[in-house]
């Protein structure tokens, strides 16, 4: 006799996947793009020291999302370069700090 697993199944509910990207204070043009790709992001105001310990400010960008699209993500990151001048762009993903 089969076990009926459809049920259990349905009432599963995913889990997102959290990721933080942290934009210097002047590319918050990029956010509306990120906001109508992923329409469950907040934005925070905050303070880093990541590019060569200078005090900048930044916008914390949390996406809540099942996966992020990487073409859209590469392209997005390369814009935020473009924009800034940076060499670097402090991600969070899978609860690792990292700079792309």
């Amino acid at each position: 006799m089969a076990e009926d697993t459809s049920s259990a199944e349905s009432s599963t509910i995913p889990f997102p996947t959290l990721t933080i990207i942290y934009l210097i204070s002047k590319a918050e043009s990029v956010i509306e793009e990120i906001s109508q790709k992923y329409n469950n992001i907040t934005v925070e105001d905050c303070y880093g020291f990541f590019s060569g310990g200078v005090k900048q400010d930044y916008k914390k960008i949390t996406i809540w999302s099942q996966g992020i699209d990487s073409l859209w993500f590469n392209a997005l990151i390369a814009r935020v370069k473009e924009v800034t001048g940076v060499e670097t762009v402090p991600v969070v993903s899978g609860g690792i700090m990292y700079s792309v």
